[in-house]
């Protein structure tokens, strides 16, 4: 591992991570948005999942002391990646910033600031977001105002979505264990569950994160995608009420229709056992029986109606 030292805050407020791999056109502008902020109390960890690219000299060109770079010596994924940043963390809070989106300026102050006028029991902060197309045109703005002990609530639907919204308090994230190396999709959803069994969670109700799908519809694989909400279902099944389990169940069977039929529609007939009346699942029952040819084609218009951007533009 090659670390960059700085001689920034021994303690700063927040620290930031940042996680990357070959994405040497985007990196600096999420590393643009974080200097950028209002509130400046912050140290910047930027670790590199041995890119092959130019990743690490768009990172090292920025001259600030209050940068880390750090650099794996081999592809560990994601969640390796975060949890590399989070053992180096210094600050009393950490944000996470995906290296394909950027924060609006006001982002860390105004989660600071929720964090300040909230009970001491809120460990997670979430702020709304801001989705860009390739031309950067916003095609939705998603708030939530989910607040509280949110875990029967994030188990049925993952409303946080992204971990460029949170932000978490590093002593929760310490309780925790940080990130769960096992999963390289959902790891974010996956980590918020955990939180939200031990804190409470706070709303920011302003969009204060732009996501550039672009990125992800180019590099997503819808089966990397089913694969971490089987996850998801394995690891917290025995906490789901049977409408929710229902539901994660139908979630599953849909994708994979597109790749294990048989398997699919063992899950998708659990599913309407729990909950008969879902409509979408019956209909992607019966358009498998007509062969994945098929199914593909009317998995990408039910999602397109169903303005499931990232589902419906991930490379099966």
């Amino acid at each position: 591992m090659d670390e960059h030292t700085s001689s920034g805050p021994a303690r700063p407020t927040v620290t930031v991570i940042i996680t990357t791999f070959n994405r040497a056109a985007t990196v600096g502008r999420a590393i643009r948005s974080v200097l950028d902020q209002t509130w400046q109390d912050w140290e910047l960890i930027v670790v590199d999942d041995c890119s092959t690219d130019g990743t690490e000299q768009a990172v090292r060109s920025f001259a600030d002391d209050r940068i880390r770079y750090i650099r794996h010596d081999r592809n560990r994924r994601v969640s390796a990646a975060r949890n590399t940043g989070i053992r180096c963390a210094r600050g009393e809070y950490v944000a996470f910033l995906d290296d394909d989106d950027e924060w609006l300026p006001a982002k860390l102050e105004i989660e600071l600031e929720v964090f300040r006028s909230s009970d001491p029991e809120v460990g997670l902060v979430y702020a709304g977001m801001l989705v860009l197309d390739d031309g950067g045109r916003v095609v939705r703005a998603r708030t939530e105002k989910a607040s509280g002990w949110v875990y029967d609530a994030l188990l049925d639907h993952n409303f946080i979505g992204s971990p460029s919204r949170i932000m978490v308090k590093k002593q929760v994230l310490d309780r925790v264990a940080g990130f769960d190396e096992t999963f390289f999709n959902y790891e974010d959803w996956e980590l918020c569950l955990r939180v939200a069994r031990v804190s409470k969670i706070a709303p920011v109700p302003w969009c204060l994160v732009k996501r550039h799908l672009v990125t992800e519809w180019k590099t997503s694989s819808l089966r990397n995608l089913c694969v971490g909400q089987e996850g998801i279902l394995r690891k917290f099944r025995g906490d789901m009420e049977p409408r929710t389990l229902a539901g994660q169940l139908a979630a599953v069977a849909v994708m994979l229709f597109n790749y294990e039929p048989r398997r699919a529609r063992g899950l998708a007939w659990e599913s309407l056992r729990l909950r008969p009346r879902q409509f979408w699942l019956g209909a992607s029952l019966a358009a498998s029986m007509l062969g994945t040819g098929f199914y593909r084609w009317f998995f990408r218009r039910m999602m397109k109606r169903r303005d499931k951007l990232h589902l419906g533009r991930a490379r099966i």
